[in-house]
């Protein structure tokens, strides 16, 4: 019987920055506490990371890595309704898995130069892709082509702020964050694009 790799103790790190901050945001998570919770010493954390801004940096890097397997269109044929409903599960997933990056988002814009930039960067060429997605989809007769540029524009704004911006809406308004929310997320988006569908 194969033994399963261990994962390395930066991936360890990464992997318990990610829960805890996820648990209880990235702002009442300190090092030594990501530290503790692995198992590791602060210098074995200070080995692989110069602070946590980093260890923020690398997991919007896993994101962004996220991203790219959600909405990687199927190879050799032209998408269909199940590819797009794997896009919408996959998207509202990675915001479920990484959802104190979309809660802190403000705080992590702010607080972080690096981050912002490659935020940034990641955000324009995403909405980018993200609208040829549509056209994409458009021509393989999934959805309806909007009626005019300016139509396709505001069709993805839309979508794109109910993916960005479903989890600080919810918190909000007070209500407990919980996998049934992240639901409501993909039903909202449904409705959105339903208007498009081809029936």
């Amino acid at each position: 019987m194969r033994e399963t790799k261990k994962p390395s103790a930066k991936t360890q790190l990464l992997d318990v920055a990610l829960a805890l901050f996820n648990e209880r945001g990235s702002a009442d998570v300190t090092t030594n506490q990501i530290a503790e919770a692995a198992g590791r010493s602060p210098g074995n954390l200070y080995y692989h990371f110069s602070d946590k801004e980093e260890i923020v940096r690398l997991l919007l890097d896993r994101l962004i890595a996220r991203w790219a397997e959600v909405y990687a269109l199927p190879p050799g044929r032209a998408p269909d309704l199940a590819d797009l409903d794997r896009m919408l599960s996959g998207n509202f997933d990675a915001l479920w898995q990484f959802r104190f990056i979309y809660r802190d988002l403000p705080m992590l814009l702010q607080r972080d130069p690096k981050f912002r930039e490659a935020y940034g960067a990641t955000r324009t060429a995403g909405f980018f892709n993200f609208r040829q997605l549509l056209d994409y989809f458009a021509a393989a007769g999934v959805i309806l082509p909007p009626s005019s540029e300016t139509d396709a524009e505001e069709l993805a704004q839309l979508l794109w702020i109910i993916g960005d911006y479903w989890l600080p809406f919810v918190e909000a308004g007070g209500q407990e964050l919980t996998k049934d929310r992240i639901d409501q997320g993909i039903a909202l988006f449904r409705r959105v694009i339903k208007p498009y569908l081809r029936t």
